[in-house]
């Protein structure tokens, strides 16, 4: 029997802990649970601790970032010899079958380095809206069809998909690096996934399984100028640090994804944000340069941690 561990980065998301680690217990395939817990402050630790005892807990001292957390549990699932890991938001919920199809379609398709399964509300009425942003018919063109004439394969390949629920190989893992710590929370699926790419291996979605991804209630944050441009400089990164692309086609891209928002800015007379485009791209336009080696860093910091462990 395959070794599977669940990986759940936690913080200050106590009101979802029972949906999410019950439908794991549920799983029809046995899955061991890890989750990193980044310093909340809503009493999580003790609720699991408490409640479910057989979930392993590791507590950080501090608020790392999704990809620091994620990565401790990686790190943690290949020490105890996992043969896949299934990333999942605590905000999320499974299937009891959800797990084993994943698998099974994972041993018959060893092409494909990520597998994620539908996301449908938290409510069951239809599917995550941002989801779907990955699966639409410009992006995955059969699917849908598919779905209405009831004659859906195991897998649809789809360019890439947010990390809410992958089902990895942990040798995937082993050979790409982990996740990039540069980016604290978001970027970092899109970072990943390019990597995959880069290294050969397909990115799929199956609609033989499901989750529940309950992120309806979500508040919507107002936007200011100092968080548009952390989402700029975190868009800059992501185009830099793929290396599928040239130096050349990054620093091109770049400067077309900051200059288009500068011109709609300035017709729209918001000429701050037009000049902080413009700073932006005046500071990230050596990030090509800058990360041209980064994939093969983590991809010597993983090996680093393999040979530490042996």
């Amino acid at each position: 029997m395959q070794n599977i561990f669940c990986i759940i980065s936690n913080y200050n998301d106590y009101q979802h802990i029972d949906k999410c680690l019950s439908s794991l217990q549920k799983s029809v395939l046995p899955v061991q649970i890890i989750v990193v817990d980044d310093a909340s402050t809503d009493g999580s630790q003790n609720k699991i601790k408490k409640e479910y005892p057989e979930v392993e807990l590791i507590e950080s001292d501090q608020n790392r970032g999704f990809s620091a957390a994620n990565n401790t549990g990686i790190k943690r699932a290949i020490e105890k010899d996992a043969d896949y890991i299934f990333l999942l938001n605590m905000d999320a919920r499974v299937e009891p079958e959800t797990l084993g199809t994943l698998v099974n379609i994972a041993e018959s398709n060893p092409e494909y380095g990520i597998l994620s399964p539908m996301h449908l509300n938290g409510s069951n009425t239809g599917f995550d809206r941002l989801f779907t942003m990955y699966i639409d018919s410009k992006k995955c063109p059969a699917l849908f069809s598919d779905i209405y004439l009831n004659q859906t394969k195991d897998i649809y390949r789809v360019n890439g998909v947010n990390a809410a629920a992958w089902l990895v190989r942990s040798d995937l893992f082993k050979k790409i690096g982990l996740f990039e710590e540069l980016f604290f929370l978001y970027g970092q699926d899109d970072n990943f996934v390019d990597r995959v790419k880069y290294y050969g291996y397909k990115i799929g979605v199956s609609p033989n399984a499901r989750i529940y991804h309950d992120r309806e209630q979500r508040t919507k944050k107002l936007i200011d100028i100092r968080t548009d441009i952390k989402k700029q400089q975190k868009r800059l990164k992501v185009i830099s640090l793929n290396p599928n692309d040239s130096i050349l086609e990054k620093e091109l891209l770049l400067i077309r994804k900051q200059m288009s928002d500068f011109l709609i800015n300035l017709q729209s007379g918001k000429i701050l944000l037009g000049i902080q485009n413009i700073a932006v791209l005046l500071y990230g336009i050596f990030y090509p340069i800058r990360f041209r080696n980064r994939h093969k860093q983590l991809k010597k910091e993983i090996t680093d941690f393999l040979n530490a462990g042996r």
